[in-house]
């Protein structure tokens, strides 16, 4: 079971992505922000495992909150979310674990989670059960 964080500046983006999140069978709770400054605060304080960040928000831009990320938690999967497909050649330069283009679908966050499993998975020399 995973415990994700979703960083959203845009607010019905941002409940939207959290309602699919929630739907998952593998996601544990859901945190929301649409602040980086509260992101950043509460990721410092572990427990975070997918950290699903808007690649092209403003503020603390995407690329740079992902890399504070890693910074401050090098165990934390980013999931990049953007409006723009483009972006994810950048994003996996940036060793993100997934992508998600706008609009996003509850099949679509399924996807990344159960990728994120898989590979979490065979890191541990075991396969999915």
């Amino acid at each position: 079971m995973y415990n994700a964080m979703v960083m959203v500046t845009d607010r019905n983006c941002l409940k939207c992505l959290s309602r699919l999140l929630k739907e998952n069978r593998y996601i544990n709770s859901v945190t929301s922000f649409y602040r980086s400054e509260d992101y950043l605060c509460e990721l410092k304080k572990g427990k975070m495992h997918i950290a699903f960040i808007r690649v092209d928000s403003p503020g603390l831009e995407g690329l740079s909150l992902a890399k504070a990320t890693l910074k401050i938690s090098p165990a934390t999967r980013v999931v990049f979310i953007s409006g723009v497909k483009s972006y994810a050649i950048m994003a996996f330069e940036e060793r993100a674990s997934g992508y998600l283009v706008l609009p996003v679908t509850q099949k679509d966050v399924d996807v990344v989670v159960a990728n994120i499993r898989r590979r979490d998975y065979w890191r541990l020399g075991d396969g999915p059960k």
